[in-house]
């Protein structure tokens, strides 16, 4: 009998914008909550002098502290949502599970520039 197939998916996942058209989200991080299709992009605090939101765009601040004891300011923009009623639960739940991704990006920077000492 063949294995059955894990079905499963993540919490959240990057989107991906490669396509014969090019990188469509180029320098961008987009995210998604999958259970409720929330589509979220990740905006650095420093870089909203570049970009302007509309006041109707439902937005998230957080901070993440870094390897070298620096704080990142940055917010949560959403593009869509099928829960608008629970978005505060899905920020808190999505800032969570980004500053691990954060966390982890940063070990790797670590260890890659332990590595080069070595």
């Amino acid at each position: 009998m063949p294995e059955l197939l894990n079905f499963d998916l993540p919490e959240f996942v990057f989107l991906d914008g490669n396509s014969p058209s090019g990188d469509t989200l180029e320098h961008r991080t987009v995210l998604m909550h999958i259970r409720t299709a929330t589509v979220l992009e990740v905006i650095a605090i420093d870089d909203l002098n570049m970009y302007s939101l509309n006041s109707e765009v439902r937005q998230h601040k957080f901070t993440y502290t870094n390897f070298a004891g620096i704080k990142e300011n940055h917010l949560f923009a959403v593009h869509f949502s099928l829960d608008e009623e629970n978005l505060e639960e899905i920020f808190a739940r999505c800032e969570k599970w980004y500053c691990e991704y954060l966390r982890w990006e940063d070990d790797n920077i670590l260890t890659d520039e332990q590595s080069k000492w070595n």
